[in-house]
């Protein structure tokens, strides 16, 4: 990887809207809309890795059928089983998936390669571990 990417500013404005703060509820939509086609980032795994925080997003809230952080974050481990058991498989499994088809479907890894100029080689060596390394943070968040 070129630069190392991280998201920790999106991580801990996740988690200011899991804990109630209504303020940064506006911050947390400009950045998702931002994340939705990454137009700001500054190379291809920046790119990729605002997308899939996007995508992750919207799964946890297809996951949980509502799109309210402080009401999933306050979920019991009997609801989270429940999903599971009615989705077919667990929410990092669930958003890893979806990530990865979202980046299957619109061929992200032709796209951001010619973007950047980055071997395509590279860049879909790398969308697993970085599904999981933006799922991980966003389960972080909820948990």
């Amino acid at each position: 990887m070129s630069k190392p990417i991280e998201f920790s500013k999106f991580y801990k404005l996740l988690n200011e809207v899991k804990e109630g703060n209504k303020e940064k509820e506006q911050e947390l939509e400009w950045i998702l809309a931002e994340y939705e086609h990454a137009k700001e980032s500054e190379g291809a795994f920046d790119e990729l890795g605002q997308i899939f925080c996007h995508i992750g997003l919207m799964k946890l809230y297809d996951y949980a059928g509502v799109d309210e952080l402080s009401f999933i974050g306050g979920l019991d481990k009997l609801v989270w089983d429940y999903l599971k058991r009615r989705m077919g498989e667990g929410l990092p499994e669930y958003l890893v998936r979806n990530m990865k088809s979202h980046a299957n479907s619109h061929q992200l890894v032709e796209k951001i390669s010619e973007k950047w100029k980055t071997p395509e080689s590279e860049v879909s060596k790398n969308v697993d571990g970085l599904a999981k390394y933006v799922t991980e943070g966003i389960i972080e968040v909820i948990e």
